[in-house]
């Protein structure tokens, strides 16, 4: 399996590079692997330079996403009349092109990193809120009085019997905001930023050097690769405890 995924990857470059070299596609389409390393060794300390920076805004960004819309979608999910009211708030709210409220963003935060992250965190906290209170509001509420009937306490209820039986859903909505969170980050530093991977796509796209737009989109991917790496590694860390609580009942 792992010779052919390679041999597949080999084969993808080789007819990429080959593209180019015989120019089946012009250069303001398409940059060569070849092409994008020259341009990754021109640039590489603006890369390095921007790729901390977007990277830093992401993880800050995902960490008060991830929070705001696990609480806030428990809290929701566990009492019926929250999750009657909030649920088509937040999923009409969803609904409006994120992109629109940005004006609105930097009109309060500014062009700064403030702005950015606050717009990546309202783009990837609906999704895991919602699927979070959907994920809690459809248990069986027969788990929740068995739990005070052997005097567990609220915290216990939430976090031994709550949150991992809305596993499923919960991380569902996780991968979603994790997206969104990594989109929003890179469309913001797109529209109005002096720094990071989207800023660089922007500049290059504007002088139309291909090659540099080429390698600010594939640090983007690696970007996004990264962040939903650290899910996974999540998932199976709560996986796992699901598994054992269950093994020890």
């Amino acid at each position: 399996m792992t010779l052919r995924r390679g041999l597949l990857i080999l084969t993808v470059l080789g007819l990429w590079e080959a593209s180019r070299r015989f120019n089946f596609v012009g250069p303001l389409l398409l940059a060569s692997p070849t092409e994008i390393g020259d341009a990754l060794i021109e640039s590489w300390f603006d890369y390095v330079v921007a790729l901390r920076l977007t990277a830093g805004e992401i993880a800050i960004a995902l960490a008060c996403a991830w929070t705001l819309g696990v609480v806030v979608g428990t809290m929701a999910g566990l009492r019926p009349f929250l999750s009657a009211a909030a649920g088509p708030l937040m999923s009409s709210l969803f609904a409006v092109p994120l992109i629109s409220w940005y004006p609105l963003f930097m009109v309060w935060f500014g062009i700064g990193i403030s702005s950015k992250i606050a717009y990546a965190i309202v783009s990837g906290f609906f999704p895991i809120a919602i699927n979070t209170m959907n994920g809690v509001a459809g248990l069986d509420h027969q788990y929740l009085r068995l739990g005070r009937a052997i005097g567990c306490s609220r915290r216990q209820i939430v976090f031994r019997i709550l949150l991992p039986m809305a596993m499923p859903s919960i991380v569902s909505g996780l991968r979603i905001g994790t997206a969104l969170v990594v989109i929003g980050v890179i469309v913001a530093e797109m529209l109005a930023s002096l720094g990071g991977i989207g800023y660089l796509i922007s500049y290059y796209r504007s002088i139309y050097a291909t090659d540099h737009v080429y390698l600010g989109i594939i640090l983007a991917l690696g970007c996004a690769f990264v962040a939903n790496w650290g899910l996974g590694l999540l998932e199976r860390r709560f996986t796992h405890w699901r598994v054992v609580q269950i093994e020890e009942r």
